[in-house]
């Protein structure tokens, strides 16, 4: 087996991701784990950490690099955040060492500071952004990360310049598990909700008279009269939620080229059948390689400091 000369790890709220790579960057070996921040007992990070690369480094302590949540306040040590417009260059010059271990540091989170229009956070998403730039070989873009609160942002020049979030993947799941909504939307699965005409047709409602909160409302009116069959209100309610979302998100960050979609097949392959329903040229770039390739690319910076 070729050795592997660095850790790459992205550890987030649920789970975390780590891969053994080569010097020219190549994974050569993967693992998942449910560890993460939320799951460690008694904030053992450094417990968790060496069960599960700890192998990896017995031969020879090979640099680490982290990124995600492992760096927020609630994580091993938290990272500060670096504020926009930020490049390779400054994340590199913001890594945090973890004191419980040699040779170990965090990626900084990104911020928009006290002179934007808005406030907003990101830990883990600035790397697959820069990630996402190197795959594509371009150096402006419009991204879209979804997720539990998915990330809109522009890169110019190479560096990140803005962003904003949207809590639409929270809001879902709140919605459908803890709202009057949830007591008629039954849990039958029906396939991948991009390829599904009740999402389709969240998204045209999306786009009527009356706003969010009242297209909302119509999930339960259309379920109470059988306009949308309980095994279609899932992602019925999906399609309303996304769709204000991008109509929203696609006036913030008009984007003159493909809007890249950053993310795995399921959710990712959703938010692209709902921009291209509403007419949002994508583009689809792994969220593994994204991440993988921005890390690389920060670590290399760092060693060079």
């Amino acid at each position: 087996m070729n050795r592997i000369d660095a850790v790459l790890i992205d550890w987030g709220t649920t789970n975390v991701r780590a891969y053994g790579i080569g010097a020219d960057g190549a994974i050569l070996e993967r693992r998942v784990s449910a560890h993460g921040i939320r799951n460690v007992p008694d904030r053992q990070f450094a417990a968790a950490f060496d069960a599960l690369v700890g192998d990896w480094r017995a031969s020879a302590p090979v640099p680490v690099l982290m990124s995600g949540m492992i760096g927020s306040r609630q994580g091993w040590a938290e990272a500060p955040y670096v504020a926009c417009p930020a490049g390779l260059d400054d994340l590199a010059d913001g890594l945090l060492s973890v004191p419980d271990r040699s040779g170990v540091r965090i990626v900084p989170g990104v911020c928009l500071g006290a002179s934007a229009s808005h406030r907003d956070v990101m830990r883990g998403e600035e790397v697959q952004c820069f990630g996402a730039l190197a795959t594509e070989r371009i150096a402006d873009a419009v991204l879209c990360l979804p997720g539990t609160h998915s990330k809109w942002v522009r890169m110019e020049g190479g560096r990140l310049v803005d962003f904003a979030t949207a809590m639409t993947g929270e809001a879902y799941e709140v919605l459908r598990r803890h709202s009057i909504l949830s007591a008629l939307i039954r849990d039958e699965e029906t396939g991948a909700p991009g390829d599904s005409r009740w999402f389709a047709a969240g998204l045209v409602r999306s786009g009527e008279p009356g706003g969010l909160l009242h297209h909302l409302f119509s999930v339960r009116a259309d379920g109470l009269f059988d306009i949308v069959p309980g095994e279609g209100l899932a992602d019925y309610l999906s399609g309303i939620l996304i769709g204000h979302e991008i109509r929203s998100m696609a006036g913030l960050f008009p984007a003159p080229r493909p809007v890249l979609v950053v993310g795995g097949s399921g959710l990712a392959a959703a938010y692209r059948a709902a921009l291209s329903h509403l007419e949002v040229e994508a583009r689809a770039i792994d969220a593994e390689k994204a991440t993988t390739s921005g890390l690389f690319r920060i670590l290399s910076k760092g060693r060079s400091l």
